[in-house]
């Protein structure tokens, strides 16, 4: 999850004409004019996103360079959003640097993924720890994930554990219903499902959805909640 989330504005264009004008052939083709600028929502969505991003980015860069550490993150997430990833890792690289932790879990993600830098995942790893370490709540999910996949590091449910727990204890949801899931399936910690029904009710509550059908699956199975 970045720092980022563009703003939406939709353009409606009402009253078109309905007379059709052509441009002389083609290539042997009568071609309609208004195909040129009749566009699907989606892509005017798109199209103005992309500039809400360009605009953000060029009042956030010179606050980063002023030494807005928020502001260079900031910047980052929207080159990212552009697909602009070399200049994303630039910018999360200064807000890392600058003590940002959220830049640190957004510039593991790029060398974890190759994403605007050689591929990395040594590197990913050290920076989620280094962060976690310092607090980043976000770069501890990061790297609870690694631990419990295995993919970038040596798997180790106990670790994985560790990381999810301090992540959930500086409010990151997420990483509290994974912590359901671990005691559910036992990884890294005795089986115990009604405890992980119990965590994924809370998560749920607390606004994160995606713990609530697992809530209700286990609650079904334990006799806590009716069909």
């Amino acid at each position: 999850m970045k720092n980022f989330i563009p703003f939406l504005l939709v353009i409606l264009l009402t009253g078109c004409s309905q007379i059709s004008q052509f441009s002389p052939q083609k290539d042997g083709q009568i071609i309609d004019q208004e195909s040129k600028w009749q566009e699907s929502e989606d892509q005017k969505i798109v199209k103005n996103k992309e500039q809400i991003s360009q605009n953000a980015i060029m009042l956030l860069v010179p606050k980063c360079n002023e030494g807005e550490m928020s502001a260079c993150n900031d910047a980052g997430a929207n080159y990212e959003f552009l697909k602009q990833y070399e200049n994303a890792a630039i910018y999360y690289e200064k807000a890392c640097n600058g003590g940002v932790e959220l830049g640190c879990a957004n510039l593991g993600i790029l060398y974890e993924h190759g994403l605007g830098v050689k591929k990395d995942p040594k590197r990913a790893a050290e920076i989620y720890r280094t962060s976690c370490n310092q607090g980043g709540a976000r770069s501890c999910y990061n790297l609870a994930n690694a631990y419990r996949k295995g993919e970038i590091v040596a798997q180790n449910y106990a670790l994985a554990m560790n990381a999810y727990e301090n992540a959930c204890k500086k409010n990151d949801i997420p990483s509290c219903a994974n912590i359901g899931a671990m005691y559910e399936l036992g990884l890294g910690v005795e089986k115990d499902e009604r405890r992980a029904y119990q965590i994924y009710k809370v998560a749920c509550f607390r606004g994160f959805s995606k713990a609530c059908p697992q809530m209700k699956r286990l609650g079904i199975k334990l006799g806590e909640i009716n069909e």
